[in-house]
């Protein structure tokens, strides 16, 4: 069985990928220098790689639903700073594509090779993708946080809902 999703169900899982991020970074900006490259990631090594890694897959994937290469490279990513401004300029970039896209831009597919294979995905399925690997990784972020001394708060999609309809979460 093949769904769908329209821009609304997106630009609500993107803002709440936003605010989850956002819980992400602001906790470690917490880290020292030493934890934030610290070798305890299981995927992608530190706390630092595990970021870096994020933003690259959600610009590649944004990259391949604009057709358009990423430039990642070009920009430095060793400090925590300048991955917190590169996700921002991303995030309203993501933001802005999704809010632009109608129902056929969502259906249109999109040829991509991923290692040495050719695949074809629907620019929804892509958007969704970059989206629900940045949540695996955030998982993965809590418990190599929290093994640091920095556990992450609760990121519920739910506590981003109560905050959006300005109701307050009675369990704080």
């Amino acid at each position: 069985m093949q769904g769908n999703i329209n821009q609304d169900g997106l630009l609500a899982l993107y803002s709440y990928n936003i605010y989850a991020n956002k819980l992400v970074l602001d906790a470690a900006e917490n880290l020292t220098e030493k934890e934030f490259a610290q070798e305890c990631s299981p995927s992608h090594g530190s706390v630092h790689g595990l970021l870096s890694h994020m933003l690259e897959c959600e610009a590649f994937f944004l990259a391949q639903c604009q057709k358009h290469s990423i430039e990642l490279e070009f920009v430095d990513l060793s400090a925590l700073a300048s991955i917190r401004r590169y996700w921002h300029k991303l995030e309203q970039e993501q933001l802005d594509f999704i809010g632009s896209l109608n129902e056929a831009d969502l259906a249109r597919n999109i040829q991509m090779q991923l290692r040495e294979q050719q695949l074809v995905f629907p620019v929804w399925q892509l958007l969704v993708q970059a989206m629900i690997h940045s949540v695996h990784h955030r998982g993965e972020l809590s418990i190599v946080l929290s093994a640091l001394n920095h556990p992450l708060p609760t990121f519920d999609i739910i506590l981003h809902f109560i905050g959006q309809s300005g109701q307050s979460w009675p369990y704080a």
